[in-house]
């Protein structure tokens, strides 16, 4: 792939629908009258699912949450930003920053994550709920930078919007036109009435940083008018968004058998933008001080192990590293001191001595299947998982993944556990009990 400054990198995006992990798991965009595009409203799969207005499900300690529930309910915790907000790599929409946030202080978060969005889009994004946000984080900075670093209409009124070339393609059309080729028609003399196209002058890499610097600027001239338009005591964190490559982390084992972390992304070299990302960092912090927001660079070097899924997108390790850095930040200030817990860094559970589950009840098919999710969501060690093992004294685990049983359970067996429960959740023998009790309130229900 050719990365010189010259090459026209949105048509790698439009190779890939949009990207790599997109057409993966068989996801489009589609346009939205004031987002740009969204994901597909009322998409179902198992790993992302969206709302009626193509916002992510996430998970809460209440139960899922999406935009209409979120209002209903008075509110709560807003998460702004692109896809690493979104989440898209994650295996479910109970592994992501939100879900994991939800369980880590107790309120639902309303993930407002958008593909490829810039400032101006996220901040559209979050006008119908900011009266009722009690805090707003904000997980993004990339494609302000990057694309304005490509852009061919760098002074545009409104800024750079991701696949800026393939919306321009669009407006070269009359909209009702469009319409009419949607619906699989032909537009007569349609050469006549479409646009000519702008001849704009190509970019260079000696324009990085003055470009760099303008949408350091644009990001906070955006951040201010969100910071104006939340409520009072309505706390705001703009947290700048990783970017992990061999040069910024130590890149495990596991990440390099996954991506090419070398590769140049959309076609721009990355020492173009690696070069200038710690001095955007000092740009996006020293405006958020100006502003009293606060801010965290999540930095690729703070999070470890398998916690990069290419060089922007987080696993579901990854994403619970940032939802304890945010949690931290959020309660703590600025943020920029804070580690990790050992927990998040992926540790092996502690030993118990107690007789293995499979001695207890090899045959009663529930408890094996119940036993399988909890082995593999707690990550333990086959045979390590007692009847009575305290899932969080004895094998470290948070709430956050107690409701990853939680949701498992739901999907996987068809059984509802009510919200109220989740505290009896402690043990494999408590779980157990749980789902033999709701079964026939499930099914009578169904």
């Amino acid at each position: 792939m050719n990365s010189t400054p010259q090459f026209e990198h949105e048509s790698f995006a439009r190779r890939h629908r949009g990207g790599m992990l997109l057409e993966r798991h068989g996801i489009d965009l589609y346009p939205h009258p004031f987002l740009g595009f969204t994901l597909a409203p009322g998409l179902r799969s198992d790993m992302l699912n969206t709302d009626d207005a193509g916002f992510r499900l996430s998970a809460s300690p209440y139960g899922t949450v999406d935009s209409a529930s979120w209002l209903a309910a008075g509110g709560g915790g807003i998460l702004l930003g692109n896809s690493v907000a979104l989440a898209l790599a994650a295996s479910s929409d109970s592994t992501t920053v939100a879900s994991y946030l939800a369980g880590l202080t107790g309120v639902r978060q309303l993930n407002l994550g958008l593909c490829a969005a810039v400032s101006l889009q996220e901040l559209v994004a979050a006008m119908p709920f900011l009266e009722k946000a009690s805090t707003v984080v904000v997980i993004g900075g990339g494609p302000d930078f990057v694309n304005l670093v490509g852009s061919l209409t760098p002074d545009n009124l409104y800024g750079t919007v991701s696949y800026e070339r393939t919306f321009d393609d669009l407006t070269q059309v009359p909209l009702f036109d469009l319409a009419v080729l949607a619906a699989g028609k032909t537009v007569p003399d349609l050469d006549a009435v479409r646009r000519p196209r702008t001849t704009t002058p190509a970019w260079d890499l000696a324009q990085v940083r003055d470009r760099m610097e303008v949408a350091a600027a644009r990001r906070l001239r955006d951040l201010r008018v969100l910071a104006k338009a939340v409520p009072a005591g309505t706390r705001v964190l703009l947290c700048l968004q990783p970017l992990a490559s061999t040069r910024t982390r130590d890149i495990t084992p596991e990440e390099r058998a996954r991506y090419d972390f070398d590769a140049p992304v959309f076609g721009i070299l990355h020492s173009a933008i690696e070069e200038n990302w710690k001095a955007y960092a000092d740009l996006l912090a020293a405006g958020c001080a100006e502003l009293g927001v606060s801010f965290l660079d999540l930095a690729a070097d703070r999070f470890v192990g398998d916690s990069f899924a290419d060089t922007v997108h987080l696993t579901d390790a990854g994403n619970r590293q940032a939802a304890e850095l945010i949690q931290a930040a959020l309660g703590g200030g600025s943020g920029t001191a804070v580690v990790p817990s050992p927990r998040v860094a992926a540790e092996p559970a502690p030993k118990v001595t107690a007789a293995p589950v499979a001695n207890a009840g090899a045959d009663d098919d529930r408890t094996a299947q119940l036993a399988a999710v909890v082995t593999e969501i707690l990550e333990l060690d086959p045979g390590q998982l007692t009847p009575d093992g305290d899932f969080i004294n004895d094998y470290g685990a948070d709430s956050m993944l107690v409701i990853d049983i939680l949701a498992r359970i739901e999907v996987d067996m068809g059984v509802r556990i009510p919200d109220a429960d989740i505290p009896k959740m402690t043990s494999l023998a408590a779980v157990v009990a749980l789902v033999e009790e709701n079964v026939g309130e499930t099914e009578a229900v169904a």
